[in-house]
Formats: structure tokens, sequence, C-alpha cells
């Protein structure tokens, strides 16, 4: 099984790269460089940086964080921005920044799925990061593995399902969001069924998202939730882990690029997301365990097409608007009450 080395991210450096074209920006940077907040990982995301700052000659001025405190920080700098493009975390973060965010119409608008973006165009997907089922194939047969977020409710379950803390994980937050509304939906049905799950799982959370896949590979749990790419990087590095599309379907949930409203480098800024979406870096998705927002990229094997992942709404504006209250009725759950 083909896996990922530093050798493949490296080899991005020789690529032919063309992503600039119709939708730029006349407008001015100050300076040839630009500042990119992010919170992804440096390993996959450092070469693609160098490759970007090679092909261009802009500088890129690092900032690495977790996505909350990067928004933080945008907040704090609304006055004088610091900072020219937010990239990693997810669109719940995003929109809560939405009135900070630069609109752009990209380079690449009629190549990537319109549920990816804000309708404002305020901020665009760069990868879709649904949420998958995983379980240990040496404690559970295929047969007996879950299909889908029903099956979570199983006996042969209890005790030994890992799920992160909602409150302390956006994957985990994510996931009751996409369970709730696959379940039945934001009523009784659906909380019947959260209040079922949290009795199987023993009113028990794993401490972060990482602890879940984790615990499922070391056969501390027999499954879990997690996200995909997470769960395809252990399944693809032959870990004892197997991922499962629900049946019920999951959410195209998008992990997006931003311009920051007010920064000193918006032409740059403007180049880097066109070059992100291109489809010389999105091609390379795959191999990296991510899923491509592109629509002319063809998705590796392990897994499932776009269009069969399901069509869950994830609707950030009405997440953001809810999510105090949701989070109440799931404590509510773990607790007891």
């Amino acid at each position: 099984m083909k896996k990922v080395t530093l050798l493949l991210l490296v080899a991005l450096m020789v690529l032919p790269f063309a992503v600039f074209g119709a939708g730029q920006s006349e407008a001015k940077s100050s300076t040839n460089e630009l500042t990119l907040y992010y919170s992804h990982a440096a390993d996959w995301t450092d070469p693609i940086i160098k490759e970007f700052q090679d092909r261009t000659g802009i500088k890129v001025n690092l900032v690495g964080a977790g996505t909350g405190e990067l928004v933080s920080r945008i907040r704090a700098e609304k006055d004088n921005p610091l900072g020219d493009v937010l990239w990693g975390g997810g669109s719940d973060s995003y929109q809560v920044i939405v009135d900070l965010l630069e609109p752009y119409q990209h380079a690449h608008m009629d190549k990537v799925l319109p549920e990816t973006r804000d309708p404002g165009n305020r901020w665009h997907g760069t990868t879709i990061d649904p949420m998958v089922i995983v379980y240990n194939p040496k404690l559970v047969s295929a047969e007996d593995a879950p299909k889908g977020w029903a099956d979570l409710l199983n006996p042969k379950f209890k005790g030994r399902i890992a799920h992160a803390d909602p409150a302390r994980s956006g994957s985990a937050f994510m996931a009751l969001i996409i369970q709730l509304l696959a379940m039945g939906g934001d009523n009784a049905v659906g909380w019947e069924y959260q209040k079922q799950f949290v009795a199987n799982l023993e009113a028990k959370v794993v401490g972060s998202s990482s602890g879940t896949f984790k615990g499922v590979a070391d056969g501390e749990y027999l499954v879990g939730i997690t996200y995909e790419e997470a769960a395809l990087k252990y399944e693809r590095a032959g870990a004892n882990l197997k991922v499962v599309y629900p049946i019920e379907g999951s959410s195209k949930v998008p992990s997006p690029i931003a311009i920051i409203k007010g920064g000193k480098n918006t032409a740059n800024a403007k180049k880097f997301v066109d070059f992100i979406l291109s489809k010389d870096v999105q091609d390379l998705m795959g191999d990296l365990n991510r899923r491509t927002v592109r629509t002319d990229v063809q998705l590796p094997s392990i897994m499932v097409p776009n269009d069969k992942l399901g069509d869950i709404p994830y609707d950030t504006v009405w997440v953001g608007e809810n999510k105090d209250r949701i989070m109440g009725l799931w404590k509510n759950l773990i607790v007891g009450r």
C-alpha cells in the first residue's frame, strides 16, 4: 500500500504549477511577503509553502498555533491586522470571525464544490474533513463492525467506544452535530439517539481527538469516531484500524482558508489562496490522506467518492448560533440529568 513519505512531499517542489489566472485582484501589497496564520501540521504544509515561495518570490512569514488561538489573535488585531491569511481548522471557527475576513472570488471558483465555501466568499474550503467510524479488526470482525451511526448503540460495544469530549475537541463536536442530524435531527428523535449513545459510552469520553484513533488501534477500545484524515493515515500505516463510512451519511465539512480583512499584503494573500486551490496542489491531497474540494481531481480508491459521502447539511451559521445550547444538552446527558 502506498504510504506518505517525506520524499512524496518533497516531490512537490518539482511539479509544474499553473496557479494564477482569471479572478486575480489588482490589489496592492506593501511588501513582497505575507504573514500566514496556520494551524495545520508543518510536516505536510511546509513543503507546499516553500514551493509557493520558490515560484512567486513572495516570502511567507509563518505563525503557527491552534485555530482557537489564531482566531482570538485576529479578533484582538482587528484594528491593526498583522496577519494576511488564516489556514487550518474548521469552518465553525471562520464563521465566528466572518466579518473580519475579506471576500474573494479565487481563480478556481468553477472547479470547486460550492457547498465547501462561505456563500459570501469570505472563506473557502481547501479540503473536506468528514467524520468516520473506525474499528479494530483484531477485536471486531468485519461482519460485526458497525456500518453506521445506529450500530454504535449495539450493546456489544458498551463502554468500548472511543469518543472525544465535544467540549474540548472540534472534531468531536462536529461528530455530535452530524450524528444528531443523521439520526433524526435537533428534536426529540435525534436527542433520544444521543441519550442512548451516551449510555453506550457509559458517559466516558476520551481526552483528545488523537486519543480516539490511537485508543482503537491499540485495542483499548473496539470502535470509535474520528476524522477521516487521521483514520486513513493510521490505516495506511498498517495500524490495527479499519475505516467505515456511515451508511446514514456524513457531511462535507470543509477545512478553510481565508484572507484577513485589512491585512498589509492582500494581493499576495490572494495569490496564496489561488495557489492552495490550484489543481496541482489539490492533486496531492489524496496522498496526504486529505480530501480535495475540486471536482476535477480523482480521489484515491481508499476514499469513498464525494458524491457518496452523504449530504447531511452542516450549516456553520446555525451551528454557531446553537452551539452553547447543544453543548448544554450534551453535558446534561453526560452527567445523567
